[in-house]
């Protein structure tokens, strides 16, 4: 497994889409910003901009960054006809897959950390009260926790569509619409696994609407869901064939002599 992911490392050197992962952390705490110049008379702290950058995490950018980013790696080995060669290797493909996730993980938890850096930067120059030791350690175990809590979530997304080139891009789709469903409010929603995300870090994140969550729903819920996630794991199956890949040219002997 070690060897696997520092293969997978390797091979980010030259991956563009994790630049694009990059570009879309950052743009979430500036987004955040924008919306701190509008005249709703909410009074803007640390604490509150950093609890808005997370659920601007959690509904809108990390779903599609993970997802994007575990569909393009794991997609590869087809798309670049590599899997052939590691099929040769004495590795599984649960195992293959397993240190694509797992690099996955890793990448969300940099991701995150950038994201928070970001958030900080911007909160000194915009220059929001309440920027201590402690709101700054809070803000970096929040964010990182949600966004983990984020990948759980999108997990069995990522094992059903994003494993084979042909349901890639429906995959990311699919996760948008995920993330964007975690903006609603409701207590319903301590059940629906990107909310319970949030919740885990934040049973208050909603409280300006009259609503406070419960914690051990929200538990369950991302328990049940890594569970499920792994069921699936276990019973998947390397992809026979996929459309994307190239298809030889028809070489054409010219008539004569």
């Amino acid at each position: 497994m070690g060897n696997i992911i520092k293969t997978e490392f390797l091979k980010l050197k030259r991956y563009y889409v994790v630049k694009a992962g990059i570009i879309m952390t950052i743009l979430s705490p500036l987004l955040t910003l924008f919306y701190s110049t509008a005249n709703d008379g909410q009074t803007w702290t640390f604490d509150y901009f950093m609890q808005q950058v997370m659920i601007s995490n959690c509904t809108l950018f990390f779903p599609i960054i993970i997802t994007l980013i575990a569909g393009y790696i794991i997609t590869r080995e087809y798309t670049d006809d590599t899997m052939k060669n590691i099929s040769t290797i004495p590795i599984s493909y649960k195992q293959l897959l397993s240190g694509k996730l797992f690099v996955l993980l890793l990448l969300t938890i940099c991701f995150s950390f950038i994201g928070c850096v970001i958030a900080l930067a911007i909160n000194i120059i915009a220059g929001f009260p309440g920027v201590h030791f402690g709101s700054i350690f809070n803000l970096f175990i929040r964010v990182i926790g949600a966004n983990m809590g984020i990948y759980i979530s999108v997990l069995p997304i990522i094992l059903l569509f994003c494993c084979s080139a042909n349901n890639f891009l429906g995959g990311v789709a699919l996760a948008f619409l995920y993330g964007y469903f975690g903006s609603f409010i409701g207590k319903v929603l301590n059940y629906y696994p990107i909310k319970a995300s949030m919740i885990l870090v934040d049973v208050a994140c909603d409280a300006k609407y009259g609503v406070i969550y419960q914690i051990i729903p929200a538990y369950i819920t991302i328990a049940l869901t890594f569970l499920i996630s792994m069921v699936i794991l276990a019973n998947k199956k390397k992809e026979p064939s996929i459309s994307t890949v190239a298809k030889k040219k028809k070489i054409v002997r010219k008539k004569g002599w």
